[in-house]
């Protein structure tokens, strides 16, 4: 069994959240960061990108319209050490949930046909400006290998393959910038097909994940003891909730 970790803020939506057994997949418009997961803003500072989006679909404003209604959940892989809290929204005195990697994917994949439902996000000091290796920006850089850097032309690869599209896509959905990297985050993105409702009103949605999937809860000295005593109402007795201390050792509560 593997483990995956997710930050909550300590809040009536958060008890909301485990009381009902579902999880907030934001879209990207919520985000503080307006450049994250900004289709829109990847094409109008890359005209290769915008080019080839308007080859393929036709109009890009259209298009990132289109994809701005996808539902975006974030986790981290790792356990972060008590003073790296304050690094996550709202850390300080919020919570991590554990949940068990191995349960959510297999979650994914019988409700949403989502294999390898977990992507990894990469960091960059510009996250928009996507490199090419030629001054007509032809390509794109694809990966960074240790004999050198593999770059994948638009028009001769990625807008010829459907997959290799979406994975270029994926990844655009998942650069954000380099200050953020002490997050080291993993995100489930679920594309706009999923959800009907086109009203600018709407900010996320709330897709059903199991409680089993939940190992246990982790607070610190800065969670408010009266959101303590909420979860201990509401999570079942198998779930323990584990006090993070600045050592870092934990023990149960």
């Amino acid at each position: 069994m593997s483990a995956i970790f997710r930050f909550r803020p300590a809040n009536e939506l958060t008890i909301e959240e485990l009381k009902t057994g579902y999880a907030w997949f934001s879209r990207p418009t919520e985000y503080n960061d307006k450049e994250d997961s900004n289709i829109i803003a990847f094409a109008e500072e890359n005209e290769n990108v915008k080019e080839s989006l308007n080859r393929v679909f036709r109009n890009y404003l259209e298009f990132g319209t289109e994809l701005s209604y996808c539902g975006i959940c974030c986790f981290t892989e790792t356990l972060p050490k008590r003073k790296d809290w304050r690094k996550f929204p709202k850390g300080p005195k919020g919570i991590i949930i554990e949940y068990d990697k191995e349960k959510i994917e297999k979650y994914f994949i019988d409700n949403y046909a989502l294999g390898d439902c977990f992507k990894k996000v990469e960091y960059f000091q510009n996250q928009l400006i996507i490199e090419s290796s030629s001054s007509d920006h032809y390509d794109i850089l694809w990966e960074v290998e240790d004999d050198g850097n593999l770059y994948k032309s638009l028009r001769g690869d990625i807008e010829r393959s459907e997959k290799l599209m979406d994975e270029f896509l994926q990844r655009l959905f998942t650069r954000i910038n380099y200050k953020h990297d002490k997050q080291n985050e993993l995100r489930i993105i679920l594309g706009s097909r999923h959800f009907a409702d086109r009203t600018s009103e709407i900010k996320g949605y709330k897709i059903p994940i199991p409680l089993s999937t939940i190992i246990s809860i982790y607070v610190s000295s800065d969670t408010p003891e009266n959101f303590i005593e909420e979860l201990k109402k509401i999570i079942p007795a198998e779930i323990a909730i584990n006090q993070i201390q600045p050592n870092p050792v934990h023990r149960s509560v």
